[in-house]
């Protein structure tokens, strides 16, 4: 048991491998480099926002309302369809 042991932690020794001599890869950071990135860009005379204001309020909560009810109503039916499956509701 003894030798086992000490073969198994031998074998274990000589299998690792050594540590690799080379440098590890190179970072880019664009800190380093943001004035030659900022001089190098178009100028954007219209800012491209992901939401433009104004907002209708009508469509905005009919939209976010039916969200919130198909996702409800989806994660209910699931729910349901378990429970029936598995015989917890008749």
């Amino acid at each position: 048991m003894i030798a086992n042991t000490t073969i198994r932690a031998i074998s274990r020794t000589g299998a690792k491998r050594a540590m690799s001599d080379t440098p590890g890869p190179k970072m880019h950071k664009a800190k380093d480099a943001w004035k030659t990135i900022h001089a190098t860009r178009p100028v954007d005379p219209h800012p491209h926002n992901v939401f433009h204001p104004p907002y209708n309020k009508v469509t905005s909560a009919v939209a976010v309302c039916s969200v919130v009810g198909l996702g409800y109503g989806v994660m209910y039916s699931g729910l349901r369809h378990q429970q029936k499956k598995q015989g917890y509701w008749k």
